[in-house]
């Protein structure tokens, strides 16, 4: 099977996308994968779908239009390049022919492009860290700036703005923190007031890391993205905006949490451990349900924080009740997969044939560039219906595992919870029901 990868590494680049896969489609790629994700990151489905799909032998010919997409780092495309001569699997690359990955001089030209491909990516990465660098020397105020506050000319200053309640942010975060000292409250407690309130909305995170924010003390912050609980590793710069509070009230503010640590402890050690945690969602607000080991009841996380005004979802339900749903959905596809799998007959969806309509009646209409982009964007939509290979191994083991729902029960905890994660993508409940079992699609 000849089958085309496209990437692009954001979003924003969606015409770019729009042109490599109208290009892997005329080279004649009958299955193509793309991805939004930088090519230096090893964490993307649809290039490691086709790699697997490499290793069983399904894919005889991998077409590109550049060997950057393939990937931005030459040991990647190196063991990319090592599966496909192992498999015998031809690489057609569009921009620049090789005519066997085999041959000493096919394989210097790619490790050429690929280490160019890494040259270019590694110059950008250092103009961005030196542009960083000269960012904090100026002591410019980074994005996102915290309740209260507002980026202007890139400096931080009170957010003036004028709430429906008829007092500005700045007044609101300042009320905020005074309402939380002068209850002793717990951040839960803190969090349902300042919603019923003011209607604004924290996580129990987002809460505790906004009152402890050097921010509101009147300091820039920086290398905070991936280390909020490492204070050690803050970059800060000190007195370089008006400040919310002063030390002393960040003394107290500490104290208090402390207090609530110790009162209250932390809950996290309740949730993530059962069947299903972390995939049942609530059919009210969307939001994630947990289930705690001592209860055994999933009940919805934001419902929780946030209390009755913000998910009516109050009812319950039990994790056993919320697995035998998953069970008897998982059975009842079990063998419909099988017979899919093994059928040799198109199968098309009705979102398919819709689709296939209305790219028919464009194709009748007087072609501009408008209509053309509309064209591309239905045929790529169109190429994502197309049926899929299927993984048999994974198959095999559907089938195996949830034909015999007796023989489910008997599997260890630990090991349900890994074929739940495996096979099931999400399950709906709303009042104590089970309203949506979605699959995972292999």
């Amino acid at each position: 099977m000849r089958v085309g990868y496209a990437r692009v590494s954001t979003g924003e680049q969606d015409d770019a996308l729009i042109q490599q896969v109208s290009r892997l489609e005329k080279a004649g790629a009958v299955k193509i994968y793309s991805d939004i994700k930088s090519g230096k990151s090893s964490n993307r489905n649809e290039f490691n779908k086709m790699l697997a799909l490499c290793r069983q032998g399904k894919i005889t010919e991998v077409v590109v239009t550049r060997v950057d997409r393939l990937a931005r780092s030459v040991m990647a495309i190196s063991k990319a390049i090592a599966l496909f001569e192992e498999m015998d699997i031809k690489l057609d690359i569009l921009d620049a022919p090789v005519e066997d990955i085999s041959n000493p001089f096919s394989k210097f030209s790619i490790n050429q492009m690929g280490a160019l491909a890494q040259f270019e990516s590694d110059l950008l990465q250092n103009r961005v860290k030196h542009g960083y660098a000269y960012f904090r020397e100026q002591c410019k105020a980074p994005p996102q700036p915290p309740f209260g506050y507002v980026r202007v000319n890139e400096k931080y200053e009170p957010d003036m703005t004028v709430r429906e309640c008829g007092k500005t942010n700045w007044v609101v975060a300042r009320e905020i923190i005074d309402w939380f000292l002068s209850n002793r409250a717990s951040v839960r407690k803190a969090i349902q007031w300042i919603h019923d309130t003011y209607g604004l909305r924290f996580s129990t995170t987002g809460f505790t890391n906004w009152i402890k924010n050097p921010t509101l003390r009147g300091h820039t912050r920086y290398n905070a993205k991936f280390n909020n609980n490492r204070p050690e590793k803050w970059d800060i710069r000190l007195d370089t905006h008006p400040a919310l509070i002063d030390d002393q009230i960040c003394k107290e503010i500490e104290l208090v949490l402390d207090n609530n640590k110790r009162r209250w402890g932390q809950n996290t050690k309740s949730k993530g451990i059962l069947l299903l945690s972390g995939q049942v969602v609530c059919g009210c607000c969307g939001s994630k349900c947990y289930a705690r080991s001592r209860t055994r009841f999933f009940t919805c996380k934001k419902r929780a924080s946030y209390g009755n005004s913000y998910c009516t979802n109050k009812k319950r339900i039990s994790v056993e009740a919320v697995c035998d749903a998953v069970d008897t959905e998982l059975t009842k596809w079990a063998i419909a997969l099988r017979d899919y799998a093994l059928s040799d007959e198109p199968q098309e969806a009705p979102e398919v044939l819709e689709l296939r309509t209305t790219l028919e009646n464009l194709q009748r209409l007087p072609q501009n560039e408008a209509i053309d982009d509309a064209i591309a964007k239905i045929k790529i939509q169109i190429s994502q219906y197309k049926k899929p290979v299927p993984d048999m191994a994974l198959v095999d083991e559907w089938v195996e595992t949830f034909s015999d729902p007796v023989f489910l029960r008997t599997i260890p905890e630990l090991d349900r919870a890994n074929l739940y994660r495996r096979f099931v993508r999400s399950v709906t409940i709303l009042d104590g029901s089970v309203t949506a079992i979605a699959l995972n699609n292999i």
